[in-house]
């Protein structure tokens, strides 16, 4: 018995008093991560499907003009600047480095990301919708 209130008394002790009073904390922050982890970990795995559901073309190799030169995107298309894949129209992120997409407007040139629904210069609409594909 005596082994017992001695524990009490040194877990009550001043030095692990704010131990105890953050502990909560901890706890609750580490079910936080926990489950924003899982969150994500859904989220990406939810993303497999949608080819086969929308009929998404894989990515397409862009045709470079010279060796070191950046690839030639044709205007209106998505298209990765880092990786050099072109992907069809209403794709958002590159899924090689899931970096986002841009786009080259079709009237003048602008670039822009492939989420804009119009050039933000010249205001043509890209034929993005607030979907995830254009019907």
């Amino acid at each position: 018995m005596e082994f017992i209130r001695e524990a009490i008394e040194w877990v009550s002790s001043e030095p692990l008093t704010w131990l105890a009073g953050i502990f909560p904390y901890l706890l609750i922050g580490l079910v936080g991560l926990y489950l924003l982890w899982l969150l994500i970990g859904y989220l990406r795995v939810s993303q497999v499907g949608l080819r086969e559901m929308y009929g998404v073309q894989q990515a397409v190799a862009l045709p470079r003009r010279e060796e070191d030169a950046l690839p030639e995107a044709p205007r209106g298309l998505p298209y990765c600047p880092h990786d050099g894949l072109q992907y069809p129209l209403g794709a958002r992120f590159c899924t090689a480095c899931e970096r986002d997409l841009v786009l080259d407007c079709a009237t003048c040139g602008a670039t822009q990301l492939a989420s804009a629904t119009s050039c933000y210069r010249c205001g043509t609409p890209t034929g993005v919708t607030g979907g995830l594909l254009t019907a």
